[in-house]
């Protein structure tokens, strides 16, 4: 059973996470207000799930005090069987996941959540190196965040991601079955990629597949890594020296190689191609 997200009204109120020479208080009273401002409305149709696997209690009061303001319906882990007894009862849009668990290693979770479409995993880790954040990406997260964090930052994230995949969940019934490329046969609602001659079956994790997805579906048509952050990630400004998206591209063609042409061409300086 999943822990309680908050803390007793006798727990001291931690004040950990900051940014913008501001700290943010698990003080519901201290919360920025501006956060609220695009809240979901109520009636909203969009999913608002959020699994929160985090070993101290402090951040987890302070991150689902933060969600909760915004209308997320937050459920909490400290240990990953808790959060594994939680993904069997119910699914979630996003799934928050700290790498230093005491019963094991986050990037295990983030790899097994990576083979669902339905779900967007963010990493919440106070390892920042940009191993750390490649390993991360590689292994099926979504999105990689460093505590500390600032909290408006935190909270447009999290939501970005939940928008994201809620148009996904509400489009993928009108998307083609498959694409054939390269020799490959890409399953879109299978989510596999295989290849009859050999009987070859790569893995590819959740953003690797849709990055190769969105290029299929605008096959012909030159997308910058921004075009293809927006699908891959969700709305939202890409930071210049954010290159997951090349890491996605590189792995797909390392996995999925084929005797021609690349199934993915670079044009130079405009970005990335499925001819």
């Amino acid at each position: 059973m999943g822990v309680l997200c908050g803390l007793t009204t006798a727990s001291p109120r931690p004040q950990i996470f900051h940014g913008g020479g501001s700290v943010y208080s698990a003080d519901a009273s201290s919360l920025d207000r501006a956060t609220r401002q695009d809240r979901y409305p109520s009636s909203a149709k969009v999913p608002t799930t959020v699994l929160v696997l985090e070993d101290d209690p402090s951040i987890r009061e302070i991150i689902s005090t933060l969600l909760e303001e915004e209308g997320f319906e937050v459920s909490c882990a400290g240990n990953l069987s808790e959060a594994h007894a939680l993904i069997e009862r119910q699914s979630f849009t996003v799934a928050l996941v700290d790498l230093r668990l005491s019963d094991g290693d986050g990037l295990d979770f983030v790899r097994m959540l990576a083979d669902s479409p339905a779900t967007a995993v963010i990493v919440v880790s106070g390892r920042g190196s940009s191993m750390d954040r490649v390993v991360g990406i590689e292994l099926g997260a979504d999105d990689y965040i460093v505590k500390p964090f600032e909290a408006r930052e935190f909270v447009a994230r999290v939501k970005r991601h939940a928008r994201r995949i809620g148009s996904l969940m509400a489009s993928v019934v009108e998307a083609p079955s498959a694409y054939e490329v390269a020799g490959w046969t890409v399953d879109i609602l299978g989510r596999s990629v295989t290849r009859q001659a050999d009987k070859a079956s790569p893995y590819l994790s959740e953003p690797e597949f849709r990055t190769l997805q969105v290029l299929l579906e605008r096959r012909g048509q030159v997308l910058s890594r921004d075009d293809i952050y927006t699908f891959v990630v969700g709305s939202g400004e890409r930071d210049p020296l954010d290159r997951r998206v090349d890491v996605h591209v590189s792995s797909i063609r390392r996995k999925l190689r084929s005797d021609n042409e690349p199934v993915i061409r670079t044009v130079h300086r405009v970005g990335y191609v499925i001819d």
